[in-house]
């Protein structure tokens, strides 16, 4: 087994993927639709946006220019095209009211997505070697860095997850349900 620092946070990255997607798995769409409030996301908010990130991610690791989003143009698919979705459409600054009126697709299909991207994001974050962790992605999407490290990107990408594995958390309990994803 490979001991490096690189493949133990490329587990910790993937094993939050992976906890997303079991615990949203037991859902129903209403479920997965539901909010407390005007201002609180729904889990399928959360799980969009995490989904949004590591397809973003991918990208700019891979430096191919394609992201599944975009490549698909899943925005225009679930209705999404006339909403602003905030940065690079990864749903960061987005005003509450745009969120609550989105047209979610079904749990199924937002799922389909949030995997596929995950995946690609897992699999480019699988490859980098500690030799590259310090070396220097541009942000195509004009974001307030113009650049920064591969590994300053997987770690805040990383810390981002969690805490949005957490937020869902939330919201299951705030539900009713079962609110731990690592039970």
């Amino acid at each position: 087994m490979d001991d490096s620092i690189m493949n133990y946070i490329a587990r910790y990255y993937r094993a939050t993927h992976e906890l997303v997607l079991k615990v949203v798995d037991i859902l129903d769409d209403q479920q997965t639709r539901w909010r407390p409030n005007r201002i609180t996301p729904s889990i399928g908010f959360h799980v969009w946006h995490l989904a949004r990130w590591a397809d973003y991610l991918q990208e700019m690791i891979t430096d191919t220019g394609v992201q599944i989003w975009e490549n698909e143009e899943l925005a225009a698919q679930w209705g999404f095209s006339d909403a602003d979705l905030g940065f690079a459409e990864t749903g960061m600054g987005m005003d509450d009211d745009v969120s609550a009126s989105l047209p979610w697709p079904s749990k199924d299909v937002l799922l389909d997505y949030a995997h596929r991207a995950f995946t690609e994001a897992d699999q480019a974050i699988g490859r980098i070697s500690e030799d590259q962790f310090h070396l220097r992605v541009q942000d195509r999407h004009g974001a307030e860095w113009k650049e920064l490290a591969i590994g300053d990107a997987v770690m805040n990408w990383l810390a981002h997850d969690n805490r949005h594995l957490g937020m869902i958390e939330c919201m299951l309990g705030v539900q009713g349900l079962h609110g731990t994803a690592t039970r």
